[in-house]
C-alpha cells in the first residue's frame, strides 16, 4: 500500500531516499536531515545509495540508468562509455554539440535506438560531468515513464498523447486567455526556458540577455552557458531599473529580459511596468516565469511578451510528472518571430503517458491554488510573530506594489515562502531535523515540502549567494493541501525544540 506523504510524512532518518510522493515517478525525494542534504551534495554513497528517486534534471532515475546500460550493451560499446537518452533527434544533436564545444577532442556520437523511436548521445565517461550539465540545464532527457516503456517493450498510444497535449493547451488557454496556437508544451520547465532562450538568441544573434533579480539557479546558469552571455541585475529596487536604463540607453542590443514573479527563493517581484517602459523603445522582449505565483493569482501578460511556467509544480500538484510550457503573448509585437522560431525547433514534445497523467492531474488545479492561498498567509503571519524567526519572505510582504500590479482581482499570494531563523548557525539544522514534514527538493506539490534551498541549489557557491542576500541558512517551505492546524502545529513543535 502506498504511503500518504501528506498525512504521514517520511521525516525520519530511516526515511532517507523515500520518494515524494510514494511513486517510482516521484519528482522529489526525502532528505530528512541537514546532514543528509550535505551528504547528497558531497556525493556520499551512504546517502546516494538510498535515494529511490530524485529531482529528474539533477538525479538520473534507477529506471533510466537501467535503460542506459541496456542501450550501451545493445550498441555493443565498451565499458568506458556512457550515454544520455532523448526522444528527439534534434535535441540529441544539440547535446552532442554542447559536449563537443566544452571538451577537447573526445569522440561523441549520436546513435538511433529502438528503431528510431529515441536517440542516444554516447561519450567517454571522462567527460560525464559536462554531459550531465546538458541533462540538467535543458531538461529534455527521456522521462522515467518513457524509459520504463522501453525496458518493458511497451508501446504507447501516440494519438491519446496528442489529444492529451491539446487538452493541456486548452486548459492553459482558458486560464491565461491566450490562443492555443501560441502555447507550446515541453518535457520540463527548464526545457521551456531553454527553448525560449534559443528562440530569442536566434532572433538576435550575438546579443546578451538580462537577468533581472536573483533567479531560480538554472535559469541564470542557462544564460551563462548558452548564447552570448548575460547581464545579471540581482535586485528589484529602483537602482536595478536605473541600471537597466543605462544598459538600454547605451544602445546595446539585448535578446531578452528574464524575470520571475515572484522570484525563487526570495519571493520578490520585478517592477514589470517600469521594465516595460524602459525597453519599449529598444525592441526587447520580456520573459516572465509565473510558476510560483501561478496564473490563478497573477496575469503577467499585462507586460510579458513570453511566459514560461513549470507544469511539474502547481499545475500537476501530484509531483509524479515533469513538464513545462511556453506561452507567447498574442498581443506582443514579437509574437510572430518568437512563435515561428519555437515551431521551427520541432522539439516541443511530451511523452504520451506523461501527457495523459498531467492532463488528469490538472483537473482540480484552481481549487488547490485557492486552498493554499488561504493556508499560506496564516502560516506566514504566525511565523512573522514568532521570536525565533529573523525574517520571512513572502510575496504579500516583498515588493508588494510590484506583485499587486499583476495580481488578479481574485488572486492571492500562492504557497511558497522562505524563512531565516535567529542565531541561524546554532538553530537552523536542529529546526530542520525536528520538522515532521516532507523534506526534499521541488515545490507546488499537494503535500508540503521543506528544503534548505541555498544548500541544495547553490552548494558550490554559498558565499556568492550570501553576497546577494540569499543566506546559506535559508529554509524554503512550499505549502501543500494539508490543513493550517496540521501544518502550524508541526512547525511550532519543531521551533519548540530550539526555544
Amino acid at each position: 500500500m502506498k504511503r500518504n506523504v501528506s498525512s504521514d510524512p517520511p521525516y525520519k532518518i530511516t526515511d532517507l531516499g523515500h520518494p515524494l510522493p510514494d511513486s517510482e515517478y516521484a519528482v522529489s525525494v526525502s532528505l530528512p536531515t541537514w546532514e543528509c542534504v550535505v551528504g547528497y551534495e558531497e556525493g556520499y554513497d551512504s546517502v546516494l545509495n538510498k535515494l529511490q528517486t530524485g529531482y529528474p534534471r539533477f538525479f538520473v532515475s534507477p529506471i533510466i540508468k537501467s535503460l542506459e546500460v541496456e542501450v550501451l550493451r545493445g550498441l555493443n560499446l565498451s565499458n568506458n562509455l556512457k550515454c544520455l537518452l532523448f526522444d528527439v533527434e534534434s535535441t540529441a544533436i544539440r547535446c552532442r554539440k554542447f559536449i563537443v564545444d566544452r571538451t577537447d577532442g573526445w569522440e561523441v556520437s549520436v546513435e538511433s535506438i529502438f528503431d528510431g523511436e529515441a536517440y542516444a548521445v554516447v561519450f567517454p565517461m571522462q567527460i560525464e560531468k559536462v554531459a550531465k550539465k546538458f541533462w540538467r540545464f535543458f531538461g529534455e532527457g527521456v522521462s522515467v515513464r518513457r524509459a520504463k516503456a522501453f525496458l518493458e517493450n511497451k508501446s504507447h498510444d501516440k494519438l491519446e498523447g496528442i489529444e492529451a497535449v491539446e487538452q493541456i493547451k486548452e486548459r492553459i488557454s482558458k486560464d491565461t486567455g491566450q490562443d492555443i496556437e501560441n502555447i507550446f508544451i515541453y518535457p520540463s520547465g527548464m526545457a521551456a526556458v531553454s527553448a525560449t532562450h534559443r528562440a530569442l538568441t536566434e532572433i538576435k544573434p550575438n546579443a546578451r540577455s538580462v537577468q533581472f533579480d536573483f533567479p531560480y539557479v538554472d535559469v541564470l546558469k542557462l544564460q551563462q552557458e548558452v548564447g552570448s552571455g548575460v547581464i545579471f541585475i540581482p535586485s528589484t529596487d529602483s537602482d536595478a531599473i536605473t541600471k537597466l536604463k543605462e544598459i538600454i540607453s547605451k544602445g546595446e542590443s539585448i535578446c531578452g529580459i528574464y524575470c520571475e514573479v515572484p522570484s525563487n527563493p526570495l519571493l520578490r517581484s520585478a517592477d514589470l511596468a517600469s521594465i516595460k517602459a524602459v525597453v519599449n523603445s529598444s525592441n526587447t522582449p520580456i520573459v516572465v516565469d509565473d510558476t510560483v505565483a501561478t496564473n490563478v493569482n497573477v496575469n503577467v501578460f499585462k507586460y510579458a511578451d513570453v511566459v514560461t511556467t513549470s507544469l511539474t509544480k502547481y499545475y500537476s500538484g501530484v509531483g509524479d510528472v515533469i513538464a513545462g510550457a511556453v506561452i507567447v503573448n498574442g498581443n506582443s509585437v514579437h509574437r510572430k518571430k518568437i512563435v515561428s522560431q519555437l515551431k521551427s525547433q520541432k522539439d516541443a514534445d511530451l511523452y504520451s503517458e506523461d501527457a495523459v497523467i498531467l492532463r488528469n492531474n490538472m483537473g482540480d488545479y484552481r481549487e488547490r491554488i485557492t486552498r493554499i492561498n488561504e493556508t499560506t498567509p496564516r502560516l506566514v503571519d504566525l511565523l512573522m510573530e514568532d521570536p525565533l524567526i529573523e525574517k520571512v519572505w513572502y510575496p504579500k510582504y516583498e515588493t508588494r506594489k510590484n506583485y499587486d500590479s499583476v495580481r488578479r482581482s481574485s488572486g492571492g499570494f500562492s504557497g511558497l515562502f522562505s524563512i531565516k531563523l535567529k542565531d541561524s548557525v546554532k538553530n537552523t539544522q536542529h529546526f530542520y531535523d525536528a520538522l515532521k514534514l516532507c523534506k526534499g527538493p521541488s515545490l507546488g506539490a499537494n503535500f508540503t515540502l521543506v528544503c534548505p534551498y541555498t544548500l541544495l541549489a547553490h552548494y558550490d557557491e554559498l558565499d556568492w549567494c550570501g553576497e546577494h542576500g540569499v543566506s546559506k541558512w535559508l529554509i524554503r517551505i512550499s505549502v501543500g493541501q494539508e490543513s493550517y492546524e496540521f501544518l502550524s502545529q508541526r512547525i511550532l513543535n519543531a521551533l519548540d525544540k530550539i526555544r
